[in-house]
């Protein structure tokens, strides 16, 4: 019988040994992800792995879409990136090591957020998946597992992960062409509505997605969790029929009506259509407004006041961040240091207060 081959380990050491392989932290279809050390620094990292012999590689992307996203200066809410190398039979991600996700925290919590919490979060992951729309980008799989929070001071810092479903909807200078017949990409319990139809996906399927969320967070459940199906097929049909037979007001029944009003106005979003993301702020500042809410730390699991002995690291304030702007939103002309006029843009983000392609 011939000898089974064992798996090569990754590399002890990075970069002529500047990162340093520590515990393993979990694992993904990609690959395996690491705690590491930053021997310049002295730092905490995460090492990323996948074997280069990989049938669906995904590291390079990753790596070049956050640098994307980090360009042309860092942005809160996207890990930084650190290295990309191809060494001992593995491509390897550097980066910046966060802390839990926000399903991780859902479970730490009995299996659901307050309001209060729901309306923090729901602030802080607008701005997120703004920016990453001003990119000309959709991410296509939200879902708790894919938004973490940081560590050390910025632990109520909200991050998103995971671009291996994230595709352009903003391409050579127009919006792409609405197309149908799809398969569902996406976390099935997540995804919108259009998304289970077969619909291309555009700005306004992350909106709803996220709305779907938020009532997960709320309820603990959505009405289209456990369905009993014999195939994959029925079951995505049968979650789909759900989501449509359900009436929002009775879906958001008990809970501020910013949520109702967010996933009405996500789910009527015309394909092309610029969401107004200001709007949508607007509605979730007036519920941390009735909360009492003052910073952006104020999650439920940090009643007793801010994490950590050496306090927080803010979060931009709204009023001080400069303006996001979509591929399809006019920018005003500005003057430059040197009198010139140039076009005005890109941004930061900012809280007020501070493998297949169906996933189930």
């Amino acid at each position: 019988m011939p000898e089974k081959h064992s798996r090569p380990k990754p590399p002890a050491t990075i970069a002529d040994g500047k990162f340093e392989l520590g515990k393993k932290l979990g694992a993904g279809c990609f690959g395996e992800v690491y705690r590491g050390t930053n021997k310049e620094t002295s730092g905490d990292i995460a090492i990323k792995t996948e074997e280069c012999n990989s049938s669906a590689p995904q590291l390079a992307k990753e790596y070049d879409m956050l640098k994307t996203l980090r360009d042309p200066k860092p942005v809160q809410g996207f890990a930084e990136c650190f290295a990309f190398r191809t060494e001992g039979g593995y491509n390897l991600l550097v980066m910046e090591l966060l802390g839990r996700s926000i399903e991780e925290m859902v479970q730490k919590c009995q299996g659901r957020f307050t309001p209060k919490t729901t309306s923090i979060i729901a602030s802080q992951l607008l701005h997120r998946i703004e920016y990453l729309h001003a990119k000309g980008l959709v991410h296509r799989d939200i879902k708790p597992e894919n938004f973490m929070f940081g560590i050390k001071d910025k632990v109520h810092h909200i991050y998103v992960i995971d671009f291996g479903l994230s595709k352009k909807y903003w391409d050579k200078g127009k919006h792409n062409a609405i197309k149908s017949k799809l398969s569902l990409t996406g976390t099935a319990r997540y995804a919108s509505i259009n998304a289970h139809m077969g619909v291309e996906q555009s700005r306004r399927d992350d909106l709803e997605a996220i709305g779907h969320m938020f009532m997960y967070f709320l309820r603990g459940s959505v009405p289209w969790s456990g369905l009993e199906a014999r195939t994959k097929e029925e079951k995505y049909r049968k979650i789909m029929d759900k989501k449509k037979d359900t009436p929002l007001p009775e879906l958001c029944a008990g809970y501020p009506k910013a949520f109702e009003n967010y996933l009405d106005y996500a789910r009527h979003l015309d394909f092309s259509t610029k969401p107004d993301y200001d709007m949508m702020q607007d509605w979730f500042k007036q519920v941390n407004n009735e909360f009492g809410v003052t910073a952006a730390w104020q999650y439920q699991w940090f009643e007793n006041g801010p994490p950590g002995p050496g306090g927080v690291a803010a979060l931009v304030p709204l009023e001080d961040r400069a303006k996001i702007y979509q591929p399809d939103e006019e920018k005003p002309i500005q003057a430059n240091e040197g009198g010139k006029k140039a076009k005005g843009g890109g941004g930061c983000l900012c809280f007020c207060g501070g493998k297949a392609n169906v996933r189930e």
